[in-house]
């Protein structure tokens, strides 16, 4: 079985544990899984204030509360209950609302749950028919598959289209080069038959 991934020489030091796996890719093919190591990820991490637990903010903070002075006699005793004041209250939001890592919310247009249930299947014949060593019902729900996978990517693709009639000449034309990225622009060709870059 010959399987093979391409990489820049930096980009193949980077790669370690490359193995074709067991998982069922509901194709002829296996996946590939490597890990990449050496470059650094930046991850974003932050609280969201709507899955703060209100109730225990307010106990926390009236436990914080009641160490307070409640004897202000001059500037100097309005600054440190102040400052006091800032940090039971930082304290309690972050003791009663988590950290969250922000995901990549790109969606891909053409998912959606009956390709994920019909997956499901899929990979559920598969085992089965390792097990059995009938594959009949396998390949007749991994061609079904395979169909809607086909439709569901058509009509995402006839969706955008449509969008893109009803924007403005310019945004539409920006709107075609961005889908697919920068190389999107090297596919016009020239009057002298050279691509354009």
């Amino acid at each position: 079985m010959i399987d093979i991934t391409i990489a820049t020489v930096y980009v193949g030091n980077c790669i370690k544990d490359w193995h074709l796996t067991e998982e069922v890719s509901c194709s002829d093919h296996r996946y590939i899984r490597f890990t990449v190591t050496g470059i650094d990820r930046a991850v974003e991490v932050y609280r969201n204030p709507r899955r703060t637990d209100w109730e225990s903010f307010r106990t926390d903070m009236s436990g914080c509360l009641s160490d307070m002075t409640d004897k202000i006699s001059n500037f100097a005793d309005l600054e440190i209950a102040a400052k006091q004041f800032q940090e039971a209250i930082v304290l309690a939001y972050n003791e009663n609302c988590p950290l969250t890592v922000r995901m990549n919310n790109r969606k891909i247009s053409w998912r959606n749950q009956d390709l994920a249930e019909r997956r499901k299947k899929v990979r559920r014949l598969f085992v089965l028919a390792k097990k059995s060593g009938n594959w009949t019902d396998y390949k007749r729900t991994l061609t079904d598959y395979n169909k809607a996978l086909r439709q569901a990517k058509r009509e995402s693709w006839r969706r955008h289209c449509e969008e893109i009639e009803k924007a403005p000449v310019c945004a539409r034309l920006h709107k075609i080069l961005s889908k697919d990225g920068p190389s999107a622009v090297s596919s016009i060709q020239l009057a002298n038959r050279e691509y354009t870059t």
